[in-house]
């Protein structure tokens, strides 16, 4: 399947089937299959052909079943890793808090920049008070707030957010004489929500927040993932992999979607901001968990396919069926790599396999078919098991 001189990157999928990493990722992979059918070990044996050839890639693993892979980098958040709140911008808030509405994700974004402001330019605790102050006191104070991670108080936003609500009567040099407590009424469910969550002790953990008085400091050491994110986005992973262990917060779904939406788009900035970068796969197990259907656009695995490849960023996801994915989402993918399928509605799904439906549905564990625009027609596999990728998936036997 690989030519002399297409590219020396390939990777066996089966004893008789050797394809080239641009032919098999470039347009994005969708492995889908019953539980059980062997979707995990095809990652597993993809992501074993990258590391060999020192080839950058990462998992986003929910439960924590990938964490003993040969030469992993484990960031488990909660526990050794955390996401830095220092360097969180207005947009990530209002994912972090459930914002949807467009004029309260400015208002949050404004009393984020308020905050720093009080905290790294007045350099007094609190709030920055916007009622009575002049305009050109805040715009000097704004020109002097450099865009680098600064600390904020995010206890403090729900008074900044009230702050934002300032309005002028009669003096138009002031930013507000009173505060517009009909429009601030309308933050008052996000109110609760930041309260809510900056209370919890595992939220807090999750972003690296100030100890409260009654909490320990913890004995492991804390690694920042946006740095792990960075320096594999930027270097040859010296036939290692990143495993962002995400299984502190697996019981909680609303939470492991915002985590997964941040990482993703924290990663796709990073990559853009790169002069020099390198090819990134990235695999994110039972993707189905993590997507935002309500909001698509702005969900970050949504935006790396939509955006990741001009930037060398290639998702493999991992689902149980086509159904689990928008239309949207799915038409983003080039390639598919199909285990056991049950139903016709599933295959609908996919129209380049419609007329393998009884091979598809019968096809024993480990076996798949590869199909997608690089692949026709699609190519029947036993997917090759690469023993020292053995991650833990074994379902419970009866006794």
């Amino acid at each position: 399947m690989t030519k002399k001189g297409e590219n020396m990157i390939s990777i066996p999928l089966s004893a008789e089937l050797t394809v080239s990493a641009d032919k098999l990722l470039q347009q994005h992979l969708l492995i889908v299959g019953a539980t059980g059918s062997g979707k995990s070990t095809s990652a597993m044996t993809i992501l074993h052909g990258l590391m060999d050839q020192n080839q950058t890639a990462m998992i986003i693993d929910p439960t924590g079943e990938y964490t003993h892979l040969p030469n992993a980098v484990v960031a488990k958040l909660g526990y050794n890793a955390y996401i830095d709140y220092e360097k969180l911008t207005g947009q990530d808030l209002s994912l972090l808090f459930g914002v949807t509405d467009h004029d309260i994700q400015e208002k949050l974004s404004d009393a984020l920049d308020s905050l720093k402001i009080q905290k790294n330019i007045v350099h007094e605790n609190g709030i920055y008070k916007k009622v009575d102050r002049p305009w050109n006191t805040f715009e000097k104070d704004m020109h002097s707030l450099y865009h680098y991670p600064q600390p904020v108080d995010l206890e403090a936003l729900p008074e900044q957010l009230r702050q934002e609500y300032a309005m002028p009567v009669d003096n138009f040099d002031l930013i507000g004489q009173k505060i517009d407590e009909t429009g601030f009424a309308k933050c008052l469910p996000l109110v609760r929500r930041i309260k809510r969550l900056t209370s919890q002790r595992r939220f807090r953990q999750l972003f690296y927040m100030p100890l409260l008085e009654d909490e320990i400091e913890p004995s492991h050491m804390q690694t920042d993932v946006m740095y792990l994110l960075r320096l594999f986005a930027s270097h040859r992973s010296d036939h290692k992999i990143l495993v962002i262990d995400c299984s502190s917060f697996a019981d909680d779904l609303e939470i492991g979607q915002v985590i997964v939406s941040l990482l993703t788009t924290a990663l796709l900035r990073e990559k853009q901001q790169l002069r020099q970068s390198v090819p990134v796969t990235l695999l994110i197990d039972e993707a189905h968990r993590y997507l935002m259907t309500e909001h698509l656009a702005t969900n970050g695995i949504f935006r790396i396919a939509r955006e990741g490849r001009k930037v060398g960023l290639f998702l493999m996801l991992t689902t149980q069926s086509p159904l689990d994915l928008p239309v949207e989402l799915l038409g983003q993918f080039g390639h598919y790599l199909v285990h056991q399928l049950n139903t016709s509605r599933e295959l609908e799904q996919i129209p380049a396999l419609q007329s393998y439906s009884q091979r598809i549905a019968h096809q024993n564990v480990g076996q798949a078919l590869l199909a997608g625009n690089n692949f026709v027609p699609p190519k029947e596999l036993a997917i090759l098991f690469i023993s020292e990728m053995n991650h833990q998936t074994t379902t419970p036997q009866f006794f």
